[in-house]
């Protein structure tokens, strides 16, 4: 066995384990919450809503599919001018349309309430898990991760990395201030990103090779 076939053999070991816990944790998270009233953390997430309800939504705003399809076209025109840059981004534009689907369809099966107490423009999708949380998760922060690992200088790869982390967690904490969810559906939106992350890393790792030697 050659060294890169071991490497990638031991990459996707990684993410099969971590895609099974995160999706195990996903599943009782939202088994124990979305049938009953809230309680504990969730309860007292009450008392954050209406924190700047101006601010917290310009960082939802950053989430909903406007920005994000402006976002989704910005890429394909980097992808076509910057080859070194199109596997991220492919791999970017794919898991967030997946990932947006599966999580579309599994609120749907765990049919969790809104707060009662929502702020500012109503979705009429259920509670868990958050969609928005997903979103910065593979969006913000995976975006985070490849600027942090790029080439790019240190003067521009530190403080832009840092910045889509934290506006990865601003747009986390809007979800809370506009009322829009309890805390255990945000944990449970990343724990879904994080599941479909390492999925994609799977899929990444074993069927683009095989193409590219069949």
């Amino acid at each position: 066995m050659t060294a890169d076939r071991a490497g990638r053999d031991g990459s996707v070991a990684t993410a099969g384990a971590i895609a099974i816990a995160a999706a195990v944790l996903y599943v009782l998270l939202g088994n124990a919450v979305s049938h009953r009233p809230p309680m504990g953390i969730d309860a007292a997430a009450r008392a954050i809503a209406g924190e700047a309800p101006g601010i917290a939504w310009i960082f939802t705003e950053s989430c909903l599919w406007p920005v994000l399809t402006a976002f989704g076209i910005a890429g394909c025109i980097v992808a076509l001018r910057v080859p070194a840059w199109r596997g991220r981004i492919v791999y970017s534009l794919i898991t967030t349309i997946v990932a947006w689907q599966t999580s579309n369809l599994l609120k749907d099966v765990f049919a969790r309430p809104r707060p009662a107490y929502w702020l500012v423009a109503h979705e009429t999708t259920f509670s868990y898990s958050s969609g928005h949380a997903m979103f910065a998760t593979v969006v913000y922060w995976l975006w985070a991760y490849y600027v942090a690992r790029s080439t790019l200088p240190g003067s521009i790869r530190v403080p832009l990395s840092a910045a889509l982390v934290a506006w990865g967690i601003g747009v986390i904490w809007s979800r809370l201030a506009l009322g829009a969810h309890y805390p255990s559906d945000l944990a449970g939106g990343v724990l879904l990103a994080i599941a479909l992350l390492a999925l994609g890393t799977i899929v990444a790792r074993v069927v683009a090779p095989a193409a590219r030697t069949s």
